[in-house]
């Protein structure tokens, strides 16, 4: 009787957290964080974007070129006993669905190989150290609005957690503080330091301002904490 209470125990632990990728899924990218974590970005039910390659790329095409569209989600895989640790759906920042692309321009992207049209698969988990903890387990996704605006989000390991986790991005601006997962070009620059970032963007000519951002990763929080100071001009 107690072999058998353990044995329903143990089953439904392992269904809490052995959340299984579904095989009608689509696997865009597989990547190893250590040698027994691995991160897998897939999409449940994608919608496939093919553009016309002899067209000239807009400004949005930058980051998306060919693409997939609909819920995009980043699980966290037991590489020993190929259990999924945890999922998390990628925050859209507003939008239905988050856009990915699976054949493009070198760029935004990493691309190690191009064809006739200069495209080739990016690498969209392209592992980098963000958050100046000097380990490589977080890899930035972009989209850009038009030629003016770059949304950025990152995705990565949580060693101190040991999860997937889509990082915070706290935005304070004059008395206000916004908090959500995007941030205009942040991680498009690198770091002035480790773990810090000032930077600006002039929208001045589209009738906007002068946009200067400071940037700080925090790690008690596991967020970025920034500044946004925006000029105008009289």
């Amino acid at each position: 009787m107690t072999r058998l209470i353990s044995f329903f125990i143990l089953l439904f632990v392992s269904g809490i957290f052995a959340q299984d990728i579904p095989k009608s899924a689509v696997i865009l990218e597989k990547a190893n964080v250590t040698p027994s974590r691995q991160l897998v970005l897939w999409m449940p039910n994608p919608t496939e974007n093919p553009r016309d390659a002899e067209e000239i790329y807009t400004c949005p095409e930058e980051t998306r070129g060919h693409y997939y569209s609909g819920v995009a989600k980043v699980s966290l895989i037991d590489v020993q006993t190929k259990k999924t640790i945890n999922t998390i759906e990628i925050d859209t920042n507003g939008e239905n669905s988050l856009d990915l692309p699976y054949l493009i321009k070198r760029g935004y992207y990493k691309v190690l190989k191009v064809d006739k049209n200069k495209e080739g698969k990016p690498v969209l988990m392209n592992l980098k150290d963000y958050n100046a903890d000097r380990k490589p387990y977080e890899f930035a996704l972009f989209n850009a609005l038009a030629c003016m605006g770059l949304d950025t989000t990152l995705i990565g390991y949580s060693q101190k957690q040991d999860k997937v986790i889509q990082y915070g991005i706290e935005l304070k601006i004059n008395d206000k503080t916004s908090n959500g997962f995007w941030a205009d070009y942040l991680f498009g620059h690198k770091p002035n330091k480790h773990g810090f970032w000032i930077y600006q963007i002039d929208y001045r000519g589209r009738a906007g301002s002068l946009d200067k951002y400071e940037f700080r990763y925090d790690k008690k929080s596991e967020k970025f904490i920034g500044k946004l100071y925006s000029l105008f001009e009289e």
